[in-house]
């Protein structure tokens, strides 16, 4: 096997392995902060080996086949088309960065036709990525659907995506139109008949060199960039899906009313668990939420959509207080979290009247359309029940509509304040007789009877 393989002419070969290894540290170090933020917070969330074929299960239906994006077909086509095919065509960028091993291992068999089929399917699936990457930025400076936030962050990663997959099929349309054959590279044979016919071969040596090297740059710019944009989606989704909250939709966290110094609800960022910051880095920002959020869409202050960006924006300001290279052992009282730092400020900071509008709060309706609609499984209404339960029950800040249903659920048991002795009122036009724990004990078989709450 040949030491750097089929790259042993690129020039400046070996810078490549600094350049992208650098970058992958520089990931690795600030997901590690975005983890110490997650450390500072409470340490509720589901256990990774708890229904392990059901998560499986949901991974494979919402993550890999991405069953939620196709409620908006034509979003969903375009969606499958940029992500799978920047995962597929990241077998060439590994090709490169593991110096042509994978090549030289994929091309011992059948003489190297299944590399000529690898090399036949990223040429399909490069044309199809930016054919895909063409349509989302019509959609998002042509179109624009109401559903979505105009965002420069997200034109800089098209644009990235665009160039990391062009580059790499540019400078193969080069080395095609300079070195003959590549097999497999039938559509690189295609584009680089008119290059071969029109260029000197310095020039075409030179239209390799720089777009064989903006690739490389481009992969590494992706993955400084990645972790500071809300495209850290593409890393986040999948452990999101498989944390995903399992229990019926309208199932609530029981409050331990009993245990001291307890926050009832949620107050502050501390009050939430790891997998609701998770949440906040998972957003796409693709405004479903917001579409399907009926408050929204009567014109009343409450957007699901940036609900969830105000908490992943709390999460990286807490995070501004921490340094990017962890010093320390991983204890709360080590990363720097004393009662002073800009980290404890922003992790004590309100989530109410910071995150989302006090009047939003109470314009939810608990429907879950938004956890329905959401593509990477976000859960809206959870937060939302706990954010009022504090304002209720630490702050009594509450519509003074509900003033006369809480007293009546005080005195009477229920919020309309009627009278336990017309409970049954009810039931005396029906035509059968509805059996009550009152009769069935009359009879004699209260032991039979099954209560469900």
């Amino acid at each position: 096997m040949e030491l750097f393989g089929p790259f042993v002419e690129v020039p400046f070969y070996p810078l490549v392995f600094p350049l992208f290894y650098g970058a992958v540290a520089f990931f690795a170090l600030v997901m590690v902060r975005h983890l110490r933020v997650f450390a500072a917070v409470r340490t509720a969330g589901p256990s990774p080996w708890a229904d392990v074929p059901e998560r499986f299960l949901g991974l494979v239906r919402y993550a890999f086949i991405q069953t939620r994006m196709f409620k908006d077909p034509r979003a969903g086509l375009m969606h499958a088309g940029i992500f799978w095919g920047f995962v597929l065509l990241t077998i060439g960028t590994a090709n490169v960065v593991t110096g042509g091993v994978i090549e030289q291992i994929v091309s011992i068999p059948f003489d190297g036709v299944l590399w000529a089929g690898i090399s036949a399917m990223q040429n399909v699936v490069a044309v199809i990525v930016l054919g895909s990457i063409g349509w989302a930025f019509y959609r998002r400076l042509v179109s624009r659907p109401a559903r979505l936030t105009f965002n420069r962050d997200a034109l800089v990663i098209l644009a990235m995506i665009g160039g990391v997959v062009g580059s790499e099929l540019l400078a193969e349309v080069f080395e095609f139109a300079r070195y003959g054959d590549q097999p497999g590279a039938f559509v690189s044979a295609v584009l680089a008949v008119p290059l071969r016919s029109s260029l000197a071969p310095a020039a075409l040596d030179a239209g390799f060199f720089v777009s064989w090297w903006a690739h490389i740059v481009l992969v590494a710019a992706f993955l400084a960039y990645l972790p500071f944009s809300k495209h850290l989606h593409i890393a986040t989704s999948f452990p999101n899906i498989w944390y995903r909250k399992l229990a019926p939709r309208g199932e609530l966290p029981a409050l331990d009313i009993e245990t001291e110094d307890q926050t009832f609800g949620l107050k502050t960022l501390q009050d939430l668990g790891w997998k609701d910051l998770l949440d906040g880095f998972t957003c796409t920002e693709c405004g479903r939420c917001q579409q399907a959020c009926p408050a929204w869409n009567t014109g009343k202050p409450l957007n699901p959509k940036t609900f969830i960006m105000g908490i992943r924006d709390m999460s990286v300001e807490a995070e501004h207080g921490i340094d990017i290279i962890p010093n320390s052992p991983i204890v709360r009282e080590s990363y720097g979290l004393d009662d002073t730092s800009p980290a404890a400020a922003a992790l004590a900071a309100p989530i109410v009247d910071t995150a989302i509008p006090y009047e939003a709060v109470w314009d939810c309706v608990t429907c879950g359309a938004c956890v329905e609609a959401c593509p990477v499984l976000i859960e809206h209404v959870d937060k939302i029940v706990g954010l009022r339960r504090n304002l209720v029950l630490e702050e009594s800040r509450f519509p003074p509509e509900l003033t006369g249903a809480f007293r009546a659920m005080e005195g009477q048991g229920n919020p309309w304040g009627q009278p336990a002795s017309t409970r049954l009122d009810w039931t005396k036009p029906l035509p059968f007789e509805v059996r009550t724990v009152a009769s069935v004990q009359a009879a004699g078989q209260l032991d039979s009877l099954e209560v469900l709450y």
